[in-house]
């Protein structure tokens, strides 16, 4: 079917739901294809419309098939992890959304491993911590998958997951790759695939060190300070926004920060946010922590625009203040216009 011509969002970070609608026609040979699927159901959060098309993925074989479906099309994609760190629009999703489910990890030298990308990370690291491998152990907690926390190269008490890939396998313009970690470019809460929403990860090889440490009592001592910030039963995406690298400044900002604020080179987006009066601030339902500036909840029936409103506004009080643009850490896929809530990024991609 030949597709109405959209206009070029290639360089906004949000998805275009004002694109005029176009109705695929589903295909036989994708029997695992849902239509009409509720968003808020996919994410952490429990915000978000109606995505029109949904498939998750667990075979090269099958993401073959509905890769090349969408392109027929042509319709926009969205690769999905687990949703634990996405805001989805009230006005839904126009396109296909792909959910990895590639799993399997196993141990392919003394101190390497490979893991699949659909794999949770906190599982992964009690299976590393039981092998006597060291280097995530203190990112136990940290919810999501392997895939997502590659994207956002998630990290905690001084470990990332990057410091730790020895390479990547991507799905990559119809085709399965290897990469390199150099490859993608692993910086504070940043890699590459933020910059290339395209690439699908498949799997990734890890390199540890052996430990003769109790690992596992590390990772519980780790989960119990995470669990005061994070209680298990939270609609939350955990920080909002990204904590601010001091060194990117420039030192017409950096002078503008209390010396105070300072953490090991950074500046906690927290710490910008409570002084300028966000937390406990509500909108419908939804509310920056009481306790917590850069902790953005959903009390129950928040709705995206809610939590952007909020997020942009202060967001804005910061910029005002501080000079800084605080850079969002969740991916927000949505249509509406926020100044401070550039990411710079495209979290979509439409095949023509």
């Amino acid at each position: 079917m030949k597709a109405k011509a959209s206009p070029d969002l290639s360089g906004s970070p949000f998805c275009a739901t004002l694109w005029p609608v176009i109705e695929p026609t589903p295909s036989p040979s994708l029997p695992e294809l849902q239509s009409d699927v509720s968003l808020a159901e996919l994410s952490t959060l429990k915000v978000g419309g109606v995505g029109r098309w949904f498939v998750q993925v667990r075979e090269v074989e099958h993401l073959q098939q509905v890769w090349t479906w969408a392109r027929q099309q042509p319709i926009a994609i969205l690769y999905l992890g687990d949703g634990s760190n996405i805001l989805f629009s009230d006005h839904g999703f126009p396109g296909l959304m792909i959910r990895n489910g590639f799993k399997g990890r196993d141990r392919s030298g003394e101190e390497e491993v490979e893991v699949g990308a659909a794999e949770s990370l906190e599982e992964v690291i009690v299976w590393l911590n039981h092998l006597g491998l060291q280097g995530m152990e203190r990112m136990f907690g940290i919810p999501g998958t392997i895939g997502g926390a590659l994207v956002g190269n998630a990290g905690a008490y001084g470990q990332e997951i990057g410091d730790r890939v020895v390479d990547i396998n991507v799905w990559m313009d119809g085709e399965v790759q290897v990469f390199p970690a150099s490859a993608f470019d692993f910086r504070y809460r940043c890699s590459a695939f933020k910059e290339h929403p395209d690439w699908f990860i498949l799997k990734c090889r890890l390199r540890l060190s052996k430990c003769s440490e109790d690992l596992q009592e590390i990772s519980n001592e780790i989960l119990s300070r995470r669990l005061v910030k994070y209680p298990t039963d939270l609609r939350c995406p955990g920080s909002f926004f990204k904590n601010v690298v001091l060194d990117e400044l420039s030192k017409e900002t950096a002078v503008r920060v209390p010396d105070d604020f300072i953490m090991f080179g950074k500046v906690p987006a927290g710490k910008l946010l409570e002084t300028v009066g966000a937390n406990g601030v509500r909108r419908g339902d939804a509310q920056f922590a009481d306790y917590h500036g850069n902790l953005m909840i959903n009390l129950g029936q928040a709705s995206s625009r809610d939590i952007l409103e909020l997020a942009n506004k202060y967001a804005g009080r910061v910029f005002d203040r501080f000079g800084i643009q605080l850079q969002p850490e969740v991916v927000i896929v949505d249509d509406g216009q926020w100044p401070h809530l550039q990411t710079g990024a495209s979290m979509f991609r439409k095949h023509e």
